[in-house]
């Protein structure tokens, strides 16, 4: 089959455009945008849909910001690079909306009432606290959608300035002196302390006292510290580590875990989050945007404000519910990982002043497994006046939206970074509680991804 023009009239939930082919299927093609006609390439058809390849542009869209490139040459991660902010952030807008309508079922008075306008970045570009990138051929960079080549991104869209001369100077080592040790490097960092942890990683599955010894070997006889130190000195940063991990396969890379070692310094770095100082350990979540984090945050600010007793479910280091907390208000974070729940009680310390430092408490329990009722009426725990929920993104398994609507806190702050499944999760919980509000926060200029803050109270 030859080329097939295809016109844009939607878009995918990642991101992707959607038409229709000449038989009238639904076809997905990548790397365009409603209102723009194509010449596509049939990649794969199913009975139901077809995933096309754009191979040609007729007709431009008035949102578009930069030229068409074809899927194969563009990295994944970034499907709204080339579309303008503002397209960006109604397709977002629309999108969680649109969830709640089709999959929970809420009718258009309600959201009429609830739904508030997405809260954009005030600068939608580098914004980013935490990169991974893939080093591919002694370069490092981003993948591109459909293949393990890397491909062609603007990095002020996205990453810090430091992070692509870090990037820069290890590249220039590696051309110096080219080696297949090494195929990822995570960068992070702070720009309100200044301080930089950066994490070399290989995916080899050969003895690891012998990649250990290789990689330093080779960090040493190239000067690769003291070339990523210089920078960081030039820029006004310190580099606080130099890491190097071991992730056999992809789950490993996928969660950033795996075996780490401390080639120099430490591995952790500082940041100034709602104030507040936290401690970010390599491997650990934080969200990517530090600014529009904390509006996320404000929102889950305004739920907890008169509580007396807060619970913090999924708390992971306790960012979110120690940025709230405030003085006489006591927090309870739950986290299923005995390494968050250390880091959580170290930001409690920094943070936090001694008072206030002792009003929280973190435990290291399965949410899904804690009989957290039976607690309560056995006076081990406080009830809750507010409950924050931020689940990863395939939302709340049912036993724990059964678990938070049996605490009858009367309020609930549902943080969430999925629209489906917060819409499947409302669905049930809306059953004891009203939605007050739902608001879109963009922590994810140029990608397709978008945060969702929901408050809710107790129905009478």
């Amino acid at each position: 089959m030859g080329l097939i023009q295809v016109e844009i009239t939607a878009l995918g939930s990642e991101g992707q455009g959607i038409g229709a082919l000449p038989s009238g299927k639904t076809c997905f093609v990548s790397g365009v945008f409603p209102g723009e006609v194509c010449l596509c390439e049939l990649e794969n058809e199913t009975s139901k849909y077809a995933v096309c390849n754009a191979a040609e542009l007729l007709t431009a869209s008035p949102d578009r910001t930069a030229p068409f490139r074809p899927a194969d040459e563009v990295c994944g991660g970034l499907p709204f690079a080339a579309l303008s902010y503002e397209a960006q952030l109604k397709f977002k807008q629309t999108r969680v909306r649109d969830c709640l309508a089709r999959i929970g079922g809420f009718d258009e008075s309600l959201l009429n009432n609830v739904f508030k306008p997405i809260t954009g970045a005030d600068a939608p570009f580098r914004y980013r606290n935490h990169m991974q990138y893939a080093v591919r051929d002694n370069r490092a960079g981003l993948l591109c959608a459909k293949s393990d080549k890397l491909g062609d991104y603007d990095g002020k869209l996205i990453e810090y300035e430091i992070f692509g001369k870090i990037k820069a100077s290890i590249e220039d080592i590696f051309e110096r002196a080219p080696t297949r040790l090494f195929d990822g490097l995570v960068l992070r960092g702070s720009q309100r302390t200044n301080e930089i942890l950066a994490e070399l990683v290989s995916s080899s599955d050969a003895p690891h006292e012998v990649v250990i010894r290789d990689a330093k070997n080779y960090i040493d006889a190239t000067g690769l510290l003291d070339s990523v130190r210089s920078v960081c000195d030039e820029d006004g940063f310190k580099l606080n580590g130099l890491l190097f991990r071991i992730s056999p396969n992809k789950a490993s890379k996928r969660t950033r875990s795996g075996l780490r070692t401390v080639i120099e310094g430490v591995d952790h770095y500082d940041e100034i989050f709602c104030g507040r100082r936290f401690r970010i350990k390599a491997g650990s979540f934080f969200q990517v945007n530090t600014e529009q984090a904390e509006k996320l945050a404000n929102k889950a600010s305004e739920a907890c404000g008169d509580a007396k007793v807060i619970y913090d479910l999924y708390c992971g280091c306790g960012t979110l519910g120690l940025a709230v907390k405030q003085k006489g208000q006591k927090l309870l974070g739950i986290e299923v990982v005995p390494e968050a729940i250390q880091s959580a009680k170290i930001n409690r310390s920094l943070a936090l002043d001694g008072q206030e430092a002792e009003e929280c408490e973190f435990i290291c329990k399965d949410v899904l497994k804690a009989d957290l009722a039976q607690l309560i009426k056995s006076g081990k725990m406080l009830p809750p006046d507010c409950v924050i929920v931020d689940p990863p993104r395939k939302g709340l398994d049912i036993g724990v939206v059964k678990k938070v609507m049996e605490l009858g806190a009367p309020k609930i702050c549902y943080i969430s970074c999925d629209p489906a499944t917060l819409a499947r999760d409302l669905k049930m919980i809306s059953r004891e509680y009203k939605i007050e509000e739902v608001t879109p926060v963009d922590l994810f200029p140029n990608a397709s991804h978008v945060e969702t803050a929901v408050l809710m109270t107790k129905k009478a």
